[in-house]
Order: structure tokens, then C-alpha cells, then sequence
């Protein structure tokens, strides 16, 4: 199967999807719009970025890397990539500093042995004690207030993959709230974007319909789908656009 990739409407490059498939593919601005992350913030979190810091060039090391290679330079992202930006932008949200932010990541990566650890369900599964260790490994007594405190790690781990189920350890699909029950990421499905769970219709191709002046009966009896899952996909896309 040939993928045609593309950024900001143009065409990147055809690619073949077979070594994405099951780890989904994502641009940096498809990223961005799917979890509300600034797309800014999505390349200088997997790319790093240059600057000055009192007068001397400074380079800020990327979070974590990309599973998947990039294309022509642009960045690419697996589905795992996309649920870990998630729950990062919850520690930002959160108001932990990138310093502390930066020493969280590399306890969990260490202690998880997985280089994307917060869409390991390790962090669900094994509960406190898991986040005991990376606190402790950390070796930052503030970090140790700002992130026990009213058990505000797991609370933060727990919004960012309360949508999500997984295989095993591994992150596997993303229902999100804003679906209303309709709406799945499976990156086992059509590379991971958005569609209704059921017919597998991209909730793209709804809201362009929708968009062009159909009703989303008229939308439900063309693509013989239940009139209650194209008003998930609006939602949801709704959502997106807010």
C-alpha cells in the first residue's frame, strides 16, 4: 500500500505503508491538531531546538526521539509518540519546569526500559510503586513536592491515557471522549487516523461533507452508516476545530 504524505496541503512524498502499519504516521501538524499540543512544541519536544541563553548559543535535546524516521526532513510520529505528547503536555499543564520535566523522562525511560514510557501501561498497572521509583530517581527533593503532592503524578498519568487501551504494555487504540463512543485511533487501522470505530469512514471525509451543506442524515443514508455515529465524527472533529 502507498501512503501520500503531506504537509500544509502539499505532497511530501509516496511512501510505502508497510513499515508503518500498526505504529500509525502522523505529521508534526496533524499531530498538533489531534492533541491540541502547539506544533511548535511538538518539533522542539522529538527535535530540540537552538537558542541563546545569556549571550551563548544553548541547544535544548529533544524529550525523547521519534519512533519513526522522518521524511525528507519532516518530522514523522507513531501513534505512541502521539499519546505521549498527551500526557507531557499534562506535566506542562501541570506546571512542572522542563528541567524537572526532562529528569522525569529519563527515570521513566529508564526504570520502564522503554523509550516511550508514558504510553507503557506500566504506569496504570503497576500503580504507586511505579511512581515512587521515578520520583526517587530523579534525586530532586522539589520534584518529590511538586509531584506527590495530592497524588498529583498518578492523577496526571491517569487524564492522559484514561482514553486509551492497550496490548500488553504497549498503547494500542485511543477512543476520545469527544467522540461520543464513535471514533477511533487504531494504528492498526488506516495508519492510525481518525474514523468511525464501526464502518471505518475517516471522520475527515465527514466534516467535509457536513462542511459542503449536507445534513448528517443525508451523510448517514449515502454511506449507509448510523446516523448517531456521523454525529460522533462531527463532534469530534467539532472538537478539533474549537
Amino acid at each position: 500500500m502507498v501512503l501520500d504524505v503531506r504537509y500544509r496541503g502539499h505532497m511530501l512524498q509516496s511512501v510505502t505503508t508497510d513499515r508503518y502499519w500498526g505504529k500509525g504516521a502522523y505529521t508534526a501538524p496533524e499531530a498538533a491538531r489531534l492533541t491540541g499540543v502547539p506544533v511548535s512544541r511538538v518539533h522542539r519536544w522529538l527535535e530540540g531546538r537552538e537558542r541563546r541563553y545569556r549571550g551563548n548559543p544553548v541547544f535544548d535535546v529533544p524529550l525523547w526521539t521519534a519512533e519513526l524516521s522522518s521524511i525528507e526532513g519532516r518530522l514523522l510520529l507513531s501513534f505512541r509518540d502521539l499519546v505521549e505528547l498527551r500526557v507531557v503536555d499534562r506535566f506542562r499543564a501541570s506546571k512542572l519546569s522542563m528541567p524537572y520535566l526532562r529528569k522525569v523522562v529519563e527515570a521513566a525511560r529508564e526504570i520502564l526500559q522503554d523509550d516511550h514510557p508514558f504510553s507503557n501501561a506500566k504506569l496504570k498497572s503497576d500503580g504507586r510503586r511505579v511512581y515512587v521509583e521515578i520520583i526517587s530517581a530523579t534525586r530532586e527533593p522539589a520534584l518529590v513536592e511538586v509531584l506527590t503532592g495530592q497524588h498529583a503524578f498518578h492523577s496526571i498519568i491517569a487524564q492522559g491515557l484514561k482514553d486509551v487501551e492497550f496490548d500488553g504494555d504497549f498503547a494500542r487504540i485511543w477512543r476520545p471522549s469527544t467522540g461520543r463512543g464513535q471514533v477511533v485511533l487504531d494504528p492498526a487501522r488506516s495508519l492510525g487516523q481518525p474514523i468511525l470505530d464501526k464502518s471505518a469512514v475517516p471522520t475527515a471525509i465527514i466534516r467535509l461533507h457536513h462542511g459542503n451543506g449536507r445534513s448528517a442524515a443525508s451523510i448517514s443514508r449515502d454511506f449507509e452508516i448510523d446516523e448517531k455515529a456521523v454525529r460522533g465524527a462531527l463532534a469530534f472533529e467539532a472538537a478539533l476545530a474549537a
